[in-house]
């Protein structure tokens, strides 16, 4: 067997389930698929993968990306979820800046940011490596 074939759920920790799934259901348009056996709320994501929120009030995020979304016109999805009252987040680091759109750009992709109300990292990209080498 190879996991490569296997569907696959991203885990996220949020204190408040309600707020959480009223920011991915509502702000961000994720289909809530259910609950699995441990209570946590499972999401759907594009074909089998979905993403579930697991509540924990102590939980302590990583400070980086946890979850990115390939999208076709990042101007458009940005404005789509600032309409639904997503703040996009600007950086000024040594290797990454944000521009006035808050948006990062290098040669064949751009990327945004913005962070759930629990502050985990989501990512918008258009473009980026479709194949990798080692």
């Amino acid at each position: 067997m190879t996991l490569a074939t296997r569907p696959a759920t991203t885990i996220l920790t949020v204190a408040d389930e309600a707020r959480a799934k009223d920011f991915y259901e509502g702000a961000l348009g994720l289909p809530v698929r259910g609950k699995d056996p441990t209570g946590m709320t499972i999401l759907g994501l594009a074909g089998s993968a979905s993403l579930g929120l697991m509540v924990d009030a102590n939980a302590v995020h990583s400070g980086h990306t946890a979850l990115t979304f390939e999208v076709d016109d990042l101007e458009s999805a940005m404005a789509d979820l600032e309409g639904h009252g997503v703040h996009f987040e600007d950086y000024d680091l040594p290797d990454l800046k944000t521009d006035e759109h808050h948006i990062y750009s290098v040669p064949g992709e751009r990327s945004s940011w913005f962070a759930d109300p629990d502050g985990n990292i989501l990512c918008l990209h258009e473009g980026g490596v479709t194949e990798y080498t080692m």
